[in-house]
């Protein structure tokens, strides 16, 4: 781990997770919006894996067959050109 001149108290990221929860962005595909901001939404390269519910209020308007990058359990953008 290299230290972060800027911010030399903190630690550097060493791989490509979150060094503080671990998690790494996902790419998922919304399937059905839930209300208050949530939406259900599927990994597609796992299409055995069960759903998960996810924060999309960052995103702005989405709609099921949007895929949108998922860290911690909130979109964070929707990607480009990748509606279903």
């Amino acid at each position: 781990m290299t230290a972060n001149a800027e911010f030399p108290f903190a630690p550097a990221c060493a791989d490509e997770h979150c060094i503080t929860c671990g998690d790494q962005g996902l790419p998922l595909r919304i399937v059905a919006l839930e209300g208050s901001g949530l939406a259900l939404c599927r990994d597609e390269a796992a299409p055995g894996e069960p759903g998960t519910t996810v924060d999309v209020q960052l995103v702005g308007d989405v709609a099921p067959g949007d895929l949108v990058l998922v860290h911690a359990g909130v979109a964070l953008v929707r990607l480009a050109g990748a509606a279903a």
